[in-house]
Order: structure tokens, then C-alpha cells, then sequence
């Protein structure tokens, strides 16, 4: 289920990827991508991993150093600043706000954001952004002028080796990935290898945990839910041990940026997942409730609402993990959104037809094993799917009915009748005495009423027909019960009851 859940997750960012509209122009740009204080750390760690300190200057504010000055210490400042944020192992881009206002809550000065605290020489400082109008164009976040003027005496609390890579074959300490050391990178795998390996084998513990306990524990209330959350909240767990292991360890920022991200990818995936199986319990509850003749026809409901929920929870986790990974959201959705009516129009008949199948269930008309006429269709409803409803007709054959079309027609379900209309007439030769008809209808009247299995109204017996040539007598009547074959077995004895009455009565039929 998890590998399903990431799945879903990545699939649908490669499809906003893809998807993605332009940004409308009326919108501020800014071509360093300093709008807001987790783009403008990001952008300034992405342009010092490419060596780029000429623009990794430019996310500095450079305002207190002479203009004759700035291109030779702007760069260096640069390289210095990165190494702080590198050494920082508290600091995490992901923390920072994505707001164009910046956190409110971090400062007393709106305009002041709060990156991280350096610790140097017995003295704490702090690394600061600050949002600043850039000429006619929008506001921008930048390293504060006083941050910068700052960084020389922070400088002190770099080491050139740690005693670990004092020990180490030099390659792993030479080779760098993301800014990051090679045996940084070695560890952090072997760690999330062995915490992968607890987890399963926490999972397995809990999981016979709750079976052992889950029995002992009826009287006081059910833990059936628990197996549901079990997994995802483990993971959680071990993505917090994760963490703390990753700051000990310490690896440059760029790099706790991305491993950042990928703890978010499995962090969101997890809370997702743990959502599926919570909802999958409750429909296996309410599945449960149902008789079986419910269930069948409930199948289709539950699995579109099953399918539409899960789909649903994908997409908030995809869309809150785009954002924090610094999408535009806005621009993303409005693309998806031209395409989803695109997509819809396309597939107008087939969403007509689901929610016609939705319709069908959801009234219940008809349900499985019923039978009846059904737009002219007479037969037994063998199917109720979510694009059509599939009739076994009398003569074997299968007719498929779109549900769009289904949903309209006017649905005769003989199978909910609770008696059956028992509505013979009989063509009495016009020249039989009046007084034998008058006889005929009195004695098939009393033939009726006495029988168990016959219900009559006040005249079950009525003549409804002249003509030139016979008098048409209407016998109304229900027979008292709602099988078929049982009514067609009744209506034959009351057809040879009838016939008795006649011949006795010396009426002739025409």
C-alpha cells in the first residue's frame, strides 16, 4: 500500500510538472527567485553549489560596502556565508516561510526574517533576511546589510577537520556531494538502511502485538483500527530518529535541503497512507452492516468512493508537497484545471454514465437478481456497474444498458411486488339467458372469496364489455404472493376452478 501511495504521489507531481501553465505576467518576477525568504536562501545555496558566487552575491544586501568594493568581497562573502549555513547542522531551508511577507511571528519587524543562530567564539549570532523594495520591480528578501557585516567575525567557528576525518581514507573526506563529504553521505545511507530494517521488524512485533492483544481486549472497547495506523506512525518514528542522526551528523545545507525534502515526500506518503487504511476500515465496517443482497449492490458505490477518496488524499498530499518543495501552486492548479475540462468534456458520456450508475445505486430502483421490465428490456438484473447495468433477458441473452440511459427509463421491478394481479375476462355468448349470467357472476364471486390464497376487493366480479355478439365479464383479484412461479401454479387452478363454475352455471362462452 505505501509503494502505491508514493506511487500516486510522484506520478501526479510529474503530471503538475508537465501540466504546469505559464505564470501570468502580471505578476511580480524576479529573475534571482528572491521573492520570498525560502527561495531566496535556496536560490543563494543552489548558485554556491554551481561556484556561481558572482550571483550568489546578488541574495546579499551589499548596501553598507562601497559600490568600488562589492564585486571583489561580494563573492567571497558569498562563499563565507555558505560555509556558516554549511556548519549550522540546526539550520533546515524548510523551516523558512514561503510567504512574500515572511513569518510575522519570528521578529517585532515584519520585514526582518530569522534564518539561524551561529555560534562563534562564545558569542551567538544571527543570520538574518531582510525584504527590501528593488527599485520599481517587487519586493525582495536579502541577506541582511547587517548579517553581512557580520560574517568575518562568525567566520571563527569553522574547523578545517573533525576528528572523524582525521581517521578516514582521504576520498571520503575529498569527494563532496552537494557540498556534502562522501562519508557523510556513506553514513546517512547505512543509518536510513538500518532504520529501515527496525521499522520492519517494529512493524512485525506490533502487528503480533495487537493480534495477541486485540481478543483479550472486547469487554473494554475494539483495537481492529489500530493495524491501520501502525505502519505509517513507525515510519514517522523512524524519520524522526532519521533526523536527529542527520544533525549529529551534520551535512551541508543544499544537502540537508533535499534530504529535507525526501522526509517530507515520505513524511506527507506516510500521514496519506495512514488516511487510506482509516477509511478502508470504516468502509469494511460499513461493509460489514450490509445483507448480502445490500453488499453486492453496494460494491460499486463504495469502490468508486473508495477510488474517488483515495485520489482526493493523493492529491492534497501531492499538492502540500509541491508547495513546500517551492511550487507555484496557483499556476500549477490553473493549468490542471484547463486540462481537467478538457479531459471532462472529452469524457462527458462516461461521467454521465458513472454518476447514472451512482444515481441507480444510490436510489436503488432495482438491485441485483431483480426482475422486471425495464425500458421494454424484460429480464433479471445481473450487473450494476459504474458505466452500464447488464440485463439476462428471457431468452438468455445479456443486454448492456448505459447507466446515463438506465437512470431515465421507467424501471418495472416485478421482483418487489408483494401479490400479484390475478385480471382474466370471459366472452359470454349474448344470447344466454340474463338470469345464468347474473348466476355465473354470483357463484365466481363466491369461488373467490373462498379461497385462501385469493385476495378480492368489493367486486371482484364486474361486466365490463357489450357487444353484439357476447358480454365480457372482468374478474380483479390479487393472488397472495410475489414468486412467479408459485402465481403461475396458482392461476392455474383457479383457471380450471373458473371453468368449473361456468360449466355448472350452463353459460356459453364465445
Amino acid at each position: 500500500m505505501v509503494r502505491k501511495v508514493y506511487n500516486s504521489l510522484l506520478v501526479f507531481i510529474w503530471l503538475v510538472r508537465l501540466n504546469a501553465a505559464p505564470a501570468p505576467a502580471a505578476q511580480p518576477t524576479d529573475p534571482l527567485n528572491r521573492l520570498n525568504p525560502r527561495s531566496t536562501v535556496t536560490a543563494f545555496l543552489e548558485s554556491c553549489h554551481h561556484r556561481d558566487y558572482q550571483k550568489a552575491a546578488g541574495y546579499l544586501d551589499l548596501s553598507q560596502i562601497p559600490a568600488s568594493r562589492r564585486a571583489r568581497e561580494g563573492p567571497e562573502l558569498a562563499k563565507d556565508l555558505e560555509s556558516l549555513l554549511n556548519s549550522a547542522a540546526q539550520f533546515d531551508v524548510l523551516r523558512l516561510s514561503q510567504s512574500p511577507e515572511g513569518n510575522p511571528t519570528d521578529d517585532p519587524n515584519p520585514a526582518i526574517e530569522h534564518v539561524t543562530n551561529i555560534n562563534s567564539n562564545d558569542q551567538q549570532f544571527t543570520i538574518e533576511l531582510e525584504r527590501k523594495q528593488a527599485g520599481q520591480g517587487p519586493s525582495i528578501w536579502l541577506f541582511s546589510a547587517d548579517t553581512v557585516a557580520k560574517i568575518p567575525a562568525m567566520m571563527p567557528v569553522l574547523t578545517t577537520e573533525s576528528r572523524i576525518e582525521a581517521h578516514l581514507p582521504r576520498f571520503l573526506v575529498t569527494i563532496h556531494i552537494l557540498e556534502t563529504a562522501l562519508w557523510k553521505w556513506v553514513v546517512l545511507v547505512i543509518v536510513a538502511l538500518v532504520l529501515a530494517g527496525i521499522w520492519r521488524m517494529l512493524v512485525r512485533l506490533t502487528n503480533r502485538f495487537l493480534r495477541w492483544v486485540s481478543p483479550r481486549v472486547r469487554r473494554i472497547g475494539s483495537v481492529e483500527w489500530a493495524p491501520a495506523i501502525v505502519d505509517p506512525i513507525l515510519i514517522l518514528v523512524t524519520v524522526a530518529w532519521f533526523r536527529i542522526i542527520e544533525e549529529i551528523i551534520a551535512p551541508a545545507a543544499l544537502a540537508r535541503l533535499y534530504i529535507g525534502r525526501t522526509l517530507l515526500l515520505i513524511v506527507v506518503a506516510s500521514v496519506a497512507w495512514g488516511a487510506i487504511n482509516l477509511f478502508d476500515y470504516v468502509i469494511v465496517r460499513i461493509d460489514r452492516t450490509l445483507n448480502q443482497r445490500q453488499r453486492v449492490v453496494s460494491q460499486s458505490v463504495m469502490y468508486l468512493g473508495r477510488r474517488t477518496l483515495k485520489t482526493v488524499i493523493a492529491i492534497f498530499a501531492a499538492i502540500l508537497i509541491l508547495d513546500n518543495w517551492g511550487f507555484d501552486m496557483t499556476t500549477i492548479l490553473a493549468g490542471l484545471g484547463v486540462g481537467g475540462i478538457a479531459v471532462a468534456l472529452a469524457a462527458q458520456q462516461t461521467i454521465a454514465n458513472v454518476f447514472g450508475g451512482v444515481s441507480v445505486i444510490g436510489d436503488a430502483p432495482v438491485t441485483l437478481g431483480d426482475f422486471g421490465n425495464f425500458g421494454g428490456v424484460s429480464g433479471t438484473v445481473e450487473d450494476i456497474g459504474l458505466r452500464s447495468t447488464r440485463i439476462r433477458t428471457l431468452s438468455r441473452t445479456v443486454v448492456s444498458i448505459p447507466n446515463s440511459s438506465f437512470a431515465g427509463m421507467n424501471l418495472e421491478n416485478y421482483t418487489q411486488r408483494d401479490k400479484i394481479l390475478f385480471n382474466p375476462t370471459i366472452a359470454v355468448k349474448r344470447g344466454t339467458p340474463k338470469d345464468k349470467i347474473r348466476e355465473l357472476m354470483r357463484r365466481l364471486e363466491q369461488e373467490l372469496r373462498g379461497i385462501q390464497y385469493v385476495e378480492v376487493g368489493r367486486t371482484p366480479v364486474r361486466m365490463t364489455g357489450y357487444s353484439a355478439a357476447s358480454f365480457t365479464i372482468e374478474i380483479f383479484a390479487y393472488i397472495l404472493t410475489s414468486a412467479t412461479d408459485e402465481y403461475h401454479k396458482h392461476q392455474a387452478e383457479l383457471f380450471l376452478s373458473i371453468d368449473d363454475v361456468i360449466t355448472a352455471s350452463g353459460a356459453e362462452l364465445v
